[in-house]
């Protein structure tokens, strides 16, 4: 058997100019072989049944219920290896290399489009003074003749005909992505996407804030279930402003419905990158040519490593389908900010732009309610941070001894919830006299503490 002694991953840029688009490229040295350098692994649109491509590479599959994409392993040329060595040592890099996956993302830019936005549009006949507003939102994609002589007595220059065709054209319409349908947006009433829309995103609404209808948007579950306490706070906020109703599905409990990250949520879809989804019990693989002792060769995977491919780091797009800005481009819509949506988006930033804008993010809302924030980031931009909003943090993670090192930094005229949250026996032995907690706020905490640290911090409360 052929003993594989160390496999080096190279970073290779996404290109989708490229027909292969290749994520990775591996150099495979053996013991008793010689090196194979350059192996292009990559993955690709499937057009045929065949289970292996035009030049004899096996196409690997996650799922063999949807064979959309493929992923393969295109060896240098003079590799001699036989066909059913180089599937093995294909299934060796791929399986290294992160996991063997189908690539049906949401994200990925050749998703197929079922649905023509522009030549349906044309064959709509929109009237010239048609308002997208006289259509109410609550209207779904099949309307009843009643109903649409309802919305014709209110607009009597539409026609029947028109009101039905139309209701479901744009419902097919903010079915895409909202990269897909935003060209057509003025054909649309906003408050429709706000309503109907599950695949907006937090930076999408504040990227549009003037445009979003907050009474509308407050009955899209889906949405809401993804939404940072620092949204939905503004949400609650505008509502009660403009004395507007307020959903009675979260009205009773509005302090629950804007801390709780869990409110909705069985309404959220489904992430297609959540590891959860590929979480099987694994067949162990009986190698017939190879031997590889990972030992300390373990690919680590840094940024790479995803279940499923291609990895996080080489896509255009999030896991949302949003195309991913460039310093320029985030630069430019910073720009166009307003003072709220850069309060906003300050809470919801990941730490490359928190950096990027230091000097012009709302360092309040960050502490306040950003997820992204750790030891490292918060310690390097340690002049901006506002200990007072950090201590009500209930979103970011951070250790016991960033804690402690600034625990006179938090203010102790009240309880710190993020304190509680990360309460230790020994750190509230050696705080007791800052720390403020009782036996029910413990409780509140009881899944972050634990079972066996929570026992110990409630008897010593006892005492």
């Amino acid at each position: 058997m052929l003993k594989i002694k160390k496999i080096e991953f190279i970073k290779a840029v996404y290109d989708e100019s490229l027909s292969h688009n290749i994520f990775s490229i591996a150099n495979v040295y053996f013991s008793n072989y010689p090196p194979i350098l350059g192996a292009l692994i990559y993955w690709k649109k499937n057009n045929s049944r065949s289970e292996f491509t035009r030049e004899g590479e096996y196409k690997f599959f996650y799922n063999l219920d949807d064979i959309t994409y493929f992923a393969a392993v295109k060896f240098p040329k003079g590799t001699k290896l036989t066909r059913d060595q180089k599937q093995e040592l294909s299934y060796i890099l791929l399986d290294e290399r992160g996991s063997i996956g189908t690539y049906t993302f949401k994200t990925h830019p050749s998703r197929r489009k079922r649905f023509d936005p522009k030549k349906t549009l044309a064959r709509l006949n929109i009237p010239e003074d048609f308002d997208v507003k006289s259509i109410p939102v609550h209207y779904g994609p099949i309307i009843d003749e009643q109903s649409a002589e309802e919305i014709r007595r209110e607009n009597p220059h539409l026609s029947k005909e028109f009101i039905i065709d139309y209701c479901y054209w744009r419902y097919r319409l903010i079915k895409l992505h909202p990269t897909d349908f935003e060209p057509y947006l003025k054909y649309v009433d906003f408050a429709y996407v706000c309503y109907a829309c599950d695949q907006i995103s937090e930076k999408y609404l504040i990227d549009h804030l003037d445009m979003v209808d907050v009474s509308a948007l407050q009955y899209n579950y889906p949405v809401l279930a993804r939404l940072s306490s620092s949204f939905k706070k503004y949400l609650v906020e505008e509502l009660i402003r403009n004395g507007m109703e307020i959903n009675p599905h979260f009205g009773d409990e509005i302090d629950t419905f804007i801390e709780d990250d869990t409110y909705f949520s069985e309404y959220a879809t489904i992430d297609l990158l959540d590891d959860d989804l590929f979480e099987e019990d694994e067949e162990k693989v009986e190698f017939q040519f190879f031997e590889f002792d990972r030992g300390p060769y373990k690919w680590l995977g840094s940024e790479h490593l995803v279940k499923g491919i291609p990895s996080l780091a080489s896509q255009l797009y999030d896991d949302m389908g949003y195309k991913k800005p460039t310093n320029e481009e985030m630069d430019e819509q910073f720009d166009k900010y307003s003072k709220q949506q850069i309060s906003l988006i300050s809470a919801i930033l990941e730490p490359h732009w928190l950096n990027r804008y230091k000097d012009r993010i709302d360092w309040k809302a960050a502490c306040l309610y950003n997820k992204h924030l750790t030891d490292e980031f918060l310690t390097e931009h340690i002049e901006f941070v506002d200990f007072e909003c950090l201590g009500n943090n209930l979103s970011c993670v951070l250790s016991e001894e960033f804690i402690e090192k600034h625990m006179n930094q938090f203010n102790h005229d009240k309880p710190v919830p993020l304190i509680i949250r990360f309460l230790t026996v020994q750190m509230y032995l050696n705080h007791k006299d800052k720390i403020k907690v009782n036996s029910e706020l413990l409780f509140q905490y009881y899944n972050s503490i634990g079972a066996p640290e929570y026992k110990q911090i409630l008897d010593l409360l006892d005492e």
